[in-house]
């Protein structure tokens, strides 16, 4: 009996939605009908005036408006042959449009500052008859020229459209008038109201019963999956944003390379919330500094928690050997590497590490050296751009012996020179009319292009580069570029 009673609650509540759900929507589809039939009347009517405006002679209502000065001076539409046959071209076009209104031409009385009739459509001829519209102040800005071309007036009680005749000078003579009547729409837009009530009431008998057998089983199962999915989701949305609020404490805030560079920028672009991807700084005395890009396995939260332990691991040696060379450093975060993810001698995970570029600036020395594992740094030098790379292993996996040597590169750099350290996701990314990587060959290219820019100018340029080539195209990767103008 509860159970019955709580199955009869659950239908009229449900009944009870879908009634009002209904009434509403009928509502919505009644008011739409009735603007969609004032559209297309006002559609219709602009065919009409459109077409005929452009067929009558504006002199001819300007001859008439001279020859007669005043209302009630014409009886027949005969009567006057220029009248006759600008009567006869609005009758007709009436006629056979089957219009429930007259057509009219109007015109501006400037002395008695009277919006009159021209000629109608109409057997009676209304030559300088008044126009009563409440629309007439816009007709008059038409005609003393505030506004120019055809228009469409909506009113409480009529649809007008109008459109200019002009004259052999191009002035507007008159204006030439369609009307539609709203009572004629509102009893189309009534019918209808009519037949989207039945078609409702058919409906909403199809539904109850389809209520009746599988809706109440079926919405019940599926809002206990949501809730569960929900839950689920809820954890990983708070998972991922605990991760990109550790990974941003770890990895240093571009700012901290103004501590020693006065030109410098570096471009940041996850594939996701978080990155793989991460550039790195530490300042080792007045003259000295380590910085980097890596490039962790994976994007999102794996390749951020790959980051994490990489840039952990880079402040942990720097603290212990601030006076390493990059290829030392390399070899120690190596083998760090292993260590932390426990890949000696294990299949699983053994691709999990990184590659990285890693530099030690000595700006008393004008002295770079660098390290690479399978990335490259790049030194713009007079003009020309000299490619360093980096040894082709990277740091962490078990793909490559443990004890892994890097090699050092000494460079001498003079002021003004900048360096590049940068991941593979700018170069790697698809995009461009034949949905190619970007490649390196371009991106040198674009920094050569553009290399008397100042560095800031360059990320917004590298920024506008990538988005443009991207396109459409997802991301493929996390993207890291670091400038420096050492």
């Amino acid at each position: 009996m509860q159970r019955s009673t709580t199955t009869r609650k659950v239908l009229f509540v449900l009944y009870g939605t879908l009634l009002v759900l209904g009434v509403v929507l009928i509502a919505w589809l009644h008011s739409g009908q009735k603007r969609t039939l004032r559209q297309e009347a006002a559609s219709r009517l602009s065919g009409i005036t459109g077409t005929l405006a452009t067929q009558l002679d504006g002199d001819r209502v300007r001859r008439l408006l001279e020859a007669y000065d005043s209302r009630g001076m014409l009886v027949r539409c005969d009567q006057d042959p220029w009248y006759y046959v600008l009567h006869e071209a609005l009758r007709r076009s009436a006629e056979a449009s089957t219009l429930e209104a007259p057509l009219r031409l109007v015109a501006y009385d400037p002395d008695k500052q009277e919006l009159q009739v021209v000629v109608s459509s109409e057997k009676r001829p209304a030559l300088r008859d008044p126009v009563v519209s409440p629309s007439a102040k816009s007709l008059i800005d038409h005609l003393t020229g505030a506004r120019i071309g055809p228009d469409r007036l909506h009113a409480s009680d009529r649809v007008t459209v109008l459109d200019p005749v002009r004259d052999g000078t191009g002035a507007i003579a008159a204006l030439l008038i369609a009307e539609q009547p709203m009572v004629t729409l509102d009893r189309s837009a009534i019918a209808r109201l009519w037949r989207n009530i039945g078609l409702f009431a058919v409906v909403l008998l199809v539904i109850s019963v389809f209520l009746f057998r599988s809706v109440g089983r079926m919405v019940q199962g599926e809002e206990d999956a949501h809730s569960a999915l929900r839950t689920r989701h809820d954890g990983v949305n708070d998972s991922i944003a605990y991760a990109g609020k550790i990974q941003g404490a770890l990895i240093p805030k571009p700012e901290r390379f103004r501590e020693m560079f006065d030109d410098f920028f570096v471009l940041n672009r996850p594939k996701d919330l978080v990155s793989g991807d991460f550039h790195w700084y530490q300042r080792i005395d007045d003259h000295c500094c380590y910085v980097a890009t890596a490039d962790c396995t994976g994007h999102g939260f794996p390749g951020a928690m790959m980051a994490a332990i990489g840039c952990s691991l880079l402040n942990e040696l720097v603290a212990q050997h601030p006076h390493a060379d990059p290829a030392e450093l390399l070899g120690s975060l190596n083998e760090r590497m292993v260590h932390a993810l426990d890949q000696r001698g294990r299949q699983r995970g053994a691709g999990d590490g990184m590659d990285i570029a890693l530099c030690r600036i000595d700006r008393q020395q004008k002295e770079i050296l660098f390290a690479g594992a399978f990335r490259p740094l790049y030194w713009l030098h007079q003009g020309q751009i000299t490619v360093i790379n980096g040894d082709r292993q990277p740091i962490g996996g078990s793909h490559h012996g443990p004890a892994r040597k890097f090699t050092v590169h000494r460079v001498a750099y003079h002021t003004g020179d900048r360096i590049y350290l940068f991941s593979d996701g700018y170069v790697d990314q698809f995009g461009g009319p034949e949905r190619r990587k970007f490649m390196t060959a371009r991106f040198s290219e674009l920094l050569l292009a553009h290399q008397h820019l100042p560095l800031q100018a360059q990320h917004d340029l590298l920024e506008r580069t990538f988005l443009k080539w991207k396109g459409a195209e997802e991301q493929v990767d996390d993207v890291c570029v670091l400038g420096i103008a050492v």
